[in-house]
């Protein structure tokens, strides 16, 4: 289950673990002319296209469709990602295996306040926030948010040290929700007050795993003995067996009793995956230039040649090529390697 900001705002939904900020970064493109802003720097590095927000919600299409069909045959999310209500029937060991492996907790998702409207210093670029106290121990678990939105915004220096955070944060990535319509010219760097096109406060959240919620016990028709047309649920605690290859058993909760004997499935809530690798990150982005059918780019930037080569296909198909699942492109190849190379088995426990 992606989370994604919610559809009321205007930013580009990036459900990718891949955000736009780290892809302009390996694709080489100048952050300021991929997030709207016109900036000496576009020129300095022969930035020839400022792109648009079209341009930006097509390449998160794709980014996500792609690490999609990569996680699908990897049987395990890369980044972390939360599943909830994920059915089982029940064995008699209340032992089963999650759709997903690489499980990193029991519980759901859940989301506390750190701070709200905490003032950006816009004096340089990357701006700053001033250090805010937490009680929060888990870097990881510290997400920024434009004040009063549920759109993230990804800093490029993070730090916990003594109860204070610390974040800076490139202006490029600070674009007001409202200025995500960016005219072909872009905005201008330099306009940081206020009334400008640039953030001036963040909500700094905590984002984390809850485990009081691990699951239920379920029957499906009730549990007094006569049919109902309706289902019963009594809370449950669990147990993770093997994080890699996600067996988990769910227990009664303590305070419950035999009536857990006649449940027959069970429901489970729990995150998974792996972090973000440098040759997971090509991958995806192999995978989804293969499939844009337009870059938003001139035929003279450099950004074209990576798109054409991941989109080239031989004359000459191998047979093993031939059997890959992603298609004949080189870019899909890529992936396709990464992917075979990379995938989970599931192991028998002893």
């Amino acid at each position: 289950m992606s989370v994604i900001p919610s559809l009321q705002f205007n930013a580009t939904i990036e459900a990718s673990a891949l955000k736009l900020p780290r892809y302009a970064q390996i694709i080489r493109y100048d952050e300021n002319a991929f997030f709207g802003i016109n900036a000496a720097t576009n020129r300095e590095r022969a930035v020839r296209k400022i792109f648009t927000k079209i341009d930006r919600d097509m390449i998160a299409r794709e980014l996500t469709a792609a690490q999609d069909d990569i996680e699908s045959v990897l049987l395990y999310p890369l980044g972390e990602k939360w599943f909830e209500n994920e059915q089982h029937n029940r064995n008699r060991r209340s032992m089963f295996f999650t759709k997903w492996a690489q499980v990193l907790a029991l519980g759901t998702r859940a989301v506390s306040e750190i701070a709200a409207g905490v003032a950006l210093n816009h004096a340089a670029d990357p701006a700053v926030i001033p250090p805010t106290v937490t009680t929060v121990t888990d870097v990881n678990e510290i997400h920024f948010y434009q004040a009063g939105t549920d759109v993230e915004v990804f800093p490029s220096v993070l730090t916990l040290v003594g109860g204070f955070i610390n974040a800076s944060f490139p202006r490029a990535r600070l674009v007001k929700d409202s200025k995500q319509e960016n005219p072909a010219q872009g905005w201008p760097y330099d306009d940081t007050g206020p009334t400008g096109p640039f953030m001036q406060e963040l909500d700094i959240r905590r984002v984390y795993t809850d485990t009081s919620d691990v699951g239920v016990f379920v029957w499906p028709l009730g549990k007094q003995g006569c049919p109902e047309c309706r289902e019963d649920t009594e809370p449950a605690c669990g147990y993770i067996r093997s994080t890699l290859s996600g067996a988990v058993t769910l227990l009664p909760d303590p305070t419950g009793n035999c009536y857990y004997c006649g449940a027959t499935q069970l429901r489970l809530n729990y995150s998974a995956g792996l972090p973000l690798s440098p040759t997971a990150e090509d991958a995806i982005i192999h995978l989804a230039h293969a499939r844009l059918s337009v870059m938003p780019c001139s035929d003279s930037d450099p950004l074209m040649m990576l798109w054409k080569q991941d989109r080239f296909t031989p004359q000459d198909i191998s047979e093993q090529r031939a059997n890959a699942r992603f298609g004949f492109a080189e870019g899909a190849w890529r992936a396709w390697v990464y992917v075979d190379k990379n995938k989970h088995f599931r192991t028998t426990l002893i």
